[in-house]
């Protein structure tokens, strides 16, 4: 063999090894199941949202889906779980609104969300409704602020330090100029269960988990966050509506994967929850649960969560809040 045909026949071995590399890559990022790992306790709404659009995207991708909960420290034990996960598109995470003030909230965590993961998409929300113990003497959004600003103003529950029930609790007692004392919980469900066994006068609940509890006749809900008034709380009035006319937290949800995830998978992930989205049957039952569909793309989604952080950093600092109080 001459030194030309050598040259070409090694060029050759190197071209034919490089695209076993790429074909091994492409086939390391792909899997038979996609864990979408949801850091809250079950029965939550990340848990519909990750469900309805995963399966679907999923689907679409020809791969099985399955939702794992891992609840704790205000969405930080599991967050940090897909931190440290294999960045192979095969486990993300469903980060909510929560899970950005964590970051604001405190100074030390495991993890970096600019750091150590990648947005894959923005997926949208549910407005939050105030409720009460439907056996509560409060009746109506005017009876919770008398009662926050008498002498022993109001208990309130959250599902954690830091959770936007937290926050809007405390927002919302700045602005009528009241006066509570937080009781945080594992979760919205056990904060539910206190306010049912009236342990706590109040929650920031989501809408349409309002709107059960309502349905069953277990609670009073006496406001919602959206701007208009929703469907199964047809006769509650919206906070803008009550006078809390720059009052709208809502509870926003995104899928996020590991920082090295290749970007052929991330997109791959983002078309396939793009479609999912578009879905007129994931549309179908998004909106029998409150949910609002809000697409965000990559950049818009990263961009939204660091107008969030600053956001609420503003009402973290303003009334010294840590993760004690």
């Amino acid at each position: 063999m001459n030194r030309g045909k050598r040259f070409l026949y090694v060029v050759a071995l190197l071209s034919a090894a490089q695209a076993v590399v790429l074909d091994s890559a492409v086939a390391q990022s792909t899997c038979s199941v996609i864990k979408m790992i949801v850091p809250n306790p079950p029965g939550g709404g990340g848990d519909v949202v990750s469900r309805i659009v995963g399966n679907k995207a999923a689907t679409l991708l020809g791969q099985s889906f399955v939702v794992e909960n891992k609840a704790g420290a205000s969405t930080t034990i599991g967050t940090d779980f897909v931190a440290k996960a294999k960045p192979d598109g095969c486990t993300l995470l469903s980060l909510t609104a929560s899970g950005v003030v964590i970051t604001v909230l405190r100074e030390k965590l495991p993890y970096n969300l600019q750091r150590d993961f990648v947005p894959i998409v923005g997926v949208g929300s549910y407005p939050m409704a105030l409720i009460v113990p439907a056996s509560s003497n409060l009746k109506t959004i005017v009876d919770v602020t008398k009662a926050a600003k008498g002498a022993n103003g109001i208990t309130y529950a959250s599902g954690g330090y830091g959770t936007l029930a937290h926050l809007s609790a405390v927002r919302f007692l700045n602005e009528i100029g009241g006066t509570g004392t937080h009781i945080p919980f594992r979760g919205s469900p056990d904060a539910v269960q206190a306010l049912l066994g009236g342990q706590v006068q109040a929650f920031f609940s989501s809408a349409t988990e309002a709107a059960t509890l309502v349905k069953g006749g277990r609670v009073r809900a006496v406001a919602v966050t959206s701007s208009a008034p929703q469907p199964e709380l047809a006769n509650v009035p919206t906070m803008a509506s009550a006078g809390f006319a720059d009052f709208s937290p809502r509870l926003w949800y995104a899928f996020l994967a590991p920082a090295g995830t290749p970007a052929q998978t991330v997109t791959q992930l983002g078309e396939a929850f793009t479609k999912a989205l578009k879905d007129p049957g994931v549309l179908e039952q998004l909106a029998s649960s409150g949910f609002s569909v809000e697409y965000r793309d990559q950049a818009a989604i990263a961009a939204y969560m660091k107008g969030e952080a600053v956001r609420w950093e503003k009402v973290i600092k303003d009334n010294g809040i840590t993760d004690s109080n």
